[in-house]
């Protein structure tokens, strides 16, 4: 077992080496940047659960809804995660369920705890029964007693309460791990924790990794092992693979993304520390934990913060005040190059009068062309207009056949054979006038549509793609879905198109959704296929 953790601790090593630090740097740069898309698509997601509580939802149903938003908010925002669970605790009440009052007491301990809360939180997991605690939340139990002396102690930072703390970490730890599955990357990550606070580095350092091993960047757990790594290497005296494991870890935290975060502030300090010339980012980073610790609302980093601030900002406005008289140093060297500039200025400003009729004539003939593109969406319009009344005609006109050949069930019934005669020399038969109308409608169609196909094929899975027989333009799913793109949505009115019932046609709507990239929004993916210059012009 040693030397397999061994292999894979160096395998991981070797990955984690191949970029430099300045490399790791620049991608937690990209990320920063990107840190409102991520809120974003984290408010979306949460805004998707929410959009599923109704009135008639059961109250176990409720529940777990509820559950599920407090965990989706419990490192992203505190006030909305107190909310959520006392809705959670107000369902379990309600049913009467012990299993889910428990979970509710627990995790309500772990939020309260975070948020500087710690003898309530405390008090809250007193009163839960051990002996009646479900085996699948002793876990849960034990962490919450771990995260409530780990984040007190911290808080303290004392030698008087502190000490007995850490020895309290220790020993709900162990009680995790007695409890987690062997083979677990939490298993691991909690070995790791636990070789850690009792001064085994280099072991917990093996756990950590192998608890790394498969997990995606944009996990908690990852942040978790990354942050746990970096501390190993700080108390082994190794700066650089410190500095690289809180990079990691910061980087998780933003993509996440998780507000109740340490890496980034702990990566500010040891800038401010090491890196004189970088001071503007220690400041930058050290600002961008403080944003989110108040998003969070936790007093615990705020309070870690805004210990750590005054030494960076003297630093940073003593490095500002050195800048500040460089520019001044500068400032007189341009004042003594700016009369050299004045003759420029003059040629500069003859440039500019000619900009401005160049841009008078710009705008005339923008004029022009909106113009131009109004004609042009007309057309479009009218076009659109065209195809929609070539259909409903084709529509009225197949229904006609339709009644028509009722009429001659009723004749041949009541052998009224001359009439029969008559119609039948004077008619022909609707399936020829209907292949007549599949030509006319691909070709116009495609015509006005001539990407529809790969467009089409391109929101399929990659062996789903649908291929159209030679000598036929379209096919039966083609021309369904070709209906759906100009606008004609219900199923009755497409198989009176297309000659089939309304349930086949259904049939092969759920059909071709099945075989979509995103089934839930296929349709509408489909009805935005070939975007005409008027849909173009309407989204922008």
């Amino acid at each position: 077992m040693r030397i397999l953790c061994f292999i894979l601790f160096t395998l991981v090593s070797m990955t984690i080496k191949s970029g430099s630090i300045s490399e790791l740097y620049q991608q937690l740069e990209q990320v920063i940047k990107k840190r409102p898309e991520y809120a974003s698509q984290k408010e979306i997601r949460i805004d998707s659960i929410k959009s599923q509580i109704n009135q008639k939802l059961s109250t176990e149903k409720a529940y777990n809804l509820y559950f599920r938003i407090f965990q989706e908010y419990y490192t992203y925002r505190s006030d909305s995660a107190f909310f959520y669970i006392d809705l959670a605790m107000k369902q379990a009440k309600l049913i009467k369920n012990n299993y889910y009052t428990d979970q509710c007491m627990i995790h309500q301990a772990l939020l309260l705890a975070t948020t500087g809360y710690f003898s309530q939180a405390l008090a809250s997991l007193n009163n839960i029964n051990r002996h009646e605690l479900s085996d699948s939340l002793l876990f849960d139990y034990y962490s919450a007693y771990e995260w409530v002396y780990s984040v007190w102690s911290e808080y303290l930072n004392d030698n008087l309460y502190t000490p007995e703390y850490k020895k309290l970490e220790v020993i709900y730890t162990d009680s995790m791990l007695q409890v987690l599955p062997k083979s677990s990357a939490e298993y691991y990550y909690w070995k790791g924790e636990y070789l850690a606070r009792t001064g085994k580095q280099e072991e917990a350092e093996l756990a950590y990794q192998q608890a790394l091993i498969g997990l995606p960047v944009n996990s908690r757990l990852y942040a978790c092992v990354t942050c746990g790594i970096a501390f190993t290497y700080m108390r082994r005296g190794e700066m650089q693979n410190y500095e690289r494991y809180l990079i990691l870890a910061a980087i998780s935290d933003m993509v996440c993304p998780l507000k109740e975060n340490l890496a980034m502030q702990e990566l500010a300090m040891f800038i401010f520390k090491n890196k004189n010339e970088d001071l503007e980012r220690a400041n930058r980073y050290l600002n961008y934990s403080m944003e989110d610790a108040m998003f969070y609302n936790n007093r615990l980093r705020m309070l870690e913060i805004a210990r750590k601030f005054p030494a960076i900002v003297k630093s940073y406005q003593e490095q500002s005040e050195k800048k500040s008289n460089r520019m001044t140093w500068a400032f007189v060297s341009i004042c003594i190059l700016s009369a050299g500039l004045i003759i420029s200025l003059l040629f500069i400003r003859r440039q500019m009068q000619q900009i401005r009729m160049r841009r008078k004539a710009i705008a005339e003939m923008n004029k022009e062309l909106v113009h131009l593109n109004q004609e042009l969406l007309h057309t479009n319009r009218s076009r659109e207009e065209y195809i929609s009344l070539f259909l409903d005609l084709c529509a009225a006109y197949i229904d006609k056949l339709s009644k028509f050949q009722d009429l001659v069930r009723r004749k041949v019934k009541a052998k009224q054979i001359d009439d029969l005669l008559k119609i039948a020399n004077s008619s022909k038969m609707p399936e020829s006038d209907a292949k007549h109308f599949f030509v006319n409608f691909d070709t116009a169609f495609l015509s006005l549509y001539p990407n529809f196909i790969k467009e089409f094929n391109e929101l399929l899975r990659e062996d789903e793609k649908i291929e159209v027989k030679r000598g036929d333009l379209l096919n039966t799913e083609l021309r369904i879905f070709a209906l759906i793109r100009m606008g004609v949505k219900d199923s009755s009115r497409i198989a009176t198109l297309l000659f089939y019932s309304p349930q086949t046609i259904y049939n092969y709507r759920t059909n071709v959704k099945n075989k979509a990239r995103d089934r839930e929004h296929f349709e509408e993916q489909v009805r935005k296929l070939c975007p005409t210059m008027a849909e173009k012009k309407e989204e922008h």
